[in-house]
């Protein structure tokens, strides 16, 4: 069992670095953002963020985990072939679509999201990072079939390259506005799939089987409608924001999101990447149950325990990378999103029990429950609680989307949660991470030394009231033993 684990989180390391890096790009143009661009502009490109994300998953159509779902355990690379270009056929029937539409309403969509028409040059850029970012996957996702990592690793690294030394250029030396930012956006995926177009001919067969086209439709539309209302549930909150608070307000609140996010793309992302893969391949073993059990109590203990070091210690990071001081007060949402994505990653599981009795409109209907929730809360809570609002809000309605699926689930499902733990984690990330609230202190060493203090009384707490299983207690103190101690010897 211990070896599983080991090896999902070998795996989730080995694609976990191009979300490190993606996240670390970001974190390297906060400042910038935060230097060159007012409130108002910080809170237009967040707000172009959303949309551009929803175009994305409109146009790839839920495609990535479909050709996981199809293609990972064909055995006939012949086969493989023909439904990899019916995924490359129904992206560029996508990608087509899209095109047309951002041509014909960049004008009326700019006056929706941005209050203004004058922005209509930047969404249809957003039209066109959906598209080349669609298109892109296809090549990942085609070297993941191919067990190379490297080369995943490679494409991803090279977009995200790309894109920095874009933004770096046109904002820093040309110091152009922020229209700019979504250009370089567009330019990169465009030329890194351009590079990789002959690996892509070269895993296809141009054969259009519509049965084919039939089945990876059916698969995906449910999955490609409960992404994009699960990216509303994330996003949709903003755009609410609008009507009620200044945009100032709103550029506080999506910095503190964006930030929050951070467990997403440096836990939950790669784990989920890997584990796509790993769930289908292992799904007829004998401890197969255990190991959903025993990987979504710790995939909940990694991110609850990172998410109260960062609650404890990104405060001082923030007047440091984040350059506007208006902005600095994005520290009190921060732990809400944290915690709210805590939730979000127990629905893998779920999920694929989902996956694997396609059924996968459950998710759908799921998700838009929780979607209803968020909007009707959002309207009748905002106008009083403002931004702090919206953070309670998206942390209930992420309890709700887990509940709802543990429900659902419970009778055929593979992970038997550990609900002692799971509630556990909950209450004591919730009493420690108030500290930050409760508590101020001037002096940052004597800060620092408590906050230090109350993550190993967490640790400890968890080891008395048997958090760990004998086994589990023991190959931790083998580690600490061989990596650790052995050192100070």
């Amino acid at each position: 069992m211990l070896k599983d684990l080991k090896n999902t989180i070998r795996q989730s390391a080995v694609y976990g670095l191009t979300r490190v890096a993606a996240k670390s790009v970001s974190f390297i143009l906060i400042p910038l953002y935060t230097a060159k661009f007012t409130a108002d502009g910080i809170a237009n490109i967040n707000l172009l963020e959303a949309l551009w994300q929803y175009l994305f998953i409109i146009c790839m159509f839920a495609f990535e985990t479909a050709i996981i779902f199809f293609c990972a355990s064909e055995k006939n690379i012949s086969r493989r072939k023909t439904i990899l270009f019916n995924f490359l056929i129904l992206t560029v029937f996508n990608s087509a679509v899209l095109l047309m539409i951002g041509g014909m309403y960049s004008d009326s969509i700019s006056l929706m999201v941005l209050k203004d028409i004058q922005y209509s040059d930047i969404i249809y850029y957003c039209f066109l990072i959906s598209i080349f970012e669609s298109l892109l996957v296809l090549p990942m996702t085609i070297s993941r079939l191919n067990e190379k990592p490297s080369l995943y690793i490679l494409i991803s690294i090279s977009n995200l390259g790309i894109n920095l030394l874009l933004q770096l250029y046109f904002i820093v030396i040309k110091n152009y506005d922020f229209g700019y930012v979504f250009l370089a956006k567009t330019i990169a995926p465009a030329v890194i799939f351009i590079i990789f177009i002959p690996y892509v001919i070269k895993n296809i067969f141009a054969k259009i089987n519509f049965e084919d086209v039939k089945s990876i439709l059916k698969f995906s539309f449910p999955l490609m409608l409960a992404a994009l209302l699960s990216i509303m549930l994330n996003t949709f909150d903003r755009f609410i924001l609008t009507y009620f608070v200044s945009k100032e307000e709103i550029a506080i609140y999506t910095t503190g999101y964006s930030i929050g996010s951070m467990t997403n793309a440096f836990i939950l992302a790669p784990f989920t990447l890997a584990f796509n893969m790993i769930f289908w391949k292992k799904i007829e073993e004998v401890n197969f149950r255990r190991f959903m059990t025993k990987s979504s109590t710790y995939l909940f203990f990694s991110m609850i325990i990172i998410s109260l070091i960062i609650t404890y210690f990104l405060p001082y990071a923030i007047r440091i990378f984040v350059r506007n001081e208006a902005l600095w007060s994005a520290e009190n949402v921060i732990p809400f999103i944290l915690f709210a994505n805590c939730f979000v990653a127990l629905f893998i599981f779920p999920s694929h029990d989902f996956y694997y009795r396609k059924t996968t409109s459950k998710i759908l209907i799921i998700i838009a429950i929780c979607l209803i929730f968020n909007f009707i809360a959002n309207v009748i809570f905002i106008n009083y609680f403002g931004i702090y609002a919206s953070a309670v809000i998206t942390v209930l309605s992420f309890i709700l989307m887990i509940s709802l699926g543990y429900l659902i689930t419970k009778k055929y499902s593979f992970t038997k949660f550990e609900s002692r733990k799971i509630i556990l984690l909950s209450v004591m990330f919730v009493i420690f991470a108030s500290y930050v609230y409760a508590v101020s202190i001037s002096n940052v060493y004597l800060d620092v030394i408590i906050k230090l203090l109350l993550i190993f009384l967490f640790l400890i707490i968890l080891h008395k009231v048997n958090f760990f299983e004998p086994i589990e207690t023991e190959r931790i103190r083998g580690f600490f033993n061989k990596y650790l101690f052995s050192k100070l010897r």
